[in-house]
């Protein structure tokens, strides 16, 4: 069972996921995602709607707020 719960509070990230306890709250949660330095492309479209999910299933606002944005300026730049 603790297995599990340490499972359901890790955080997705695009090449492995972090493990930090929830306990131990990140200052720097999508610290990348919202730097102005960060650059994605539509091949990453499937992983930034998998982040977005994790974030809306575990109720972190503010996580989905920001993989919604990068989904939405994908979107404006392929039309």
């Amino acid at each position: 069972m603790a297995e599990l719960r340490r499972e359901m509070h890790r955080r997705m990230l695009g090449n492995g996921c972090c493990a930090r306890p929830v306990e131990m709250d990140c200052p720097f949660g999508s610290i990348c995602e919202s730097c102005t330095f960060f650059v994605t492309t539509i091949g990453f479209r499937p992983t930034l709607e998998r982040q977005r999910d994790d974030a809306a299933a575990k109720g972190q606002v503010a996580r989905e707020h920001i993989f919604d944005g990068l989904v939405s300026r994908l979107d404006g730049e392929a039309s």
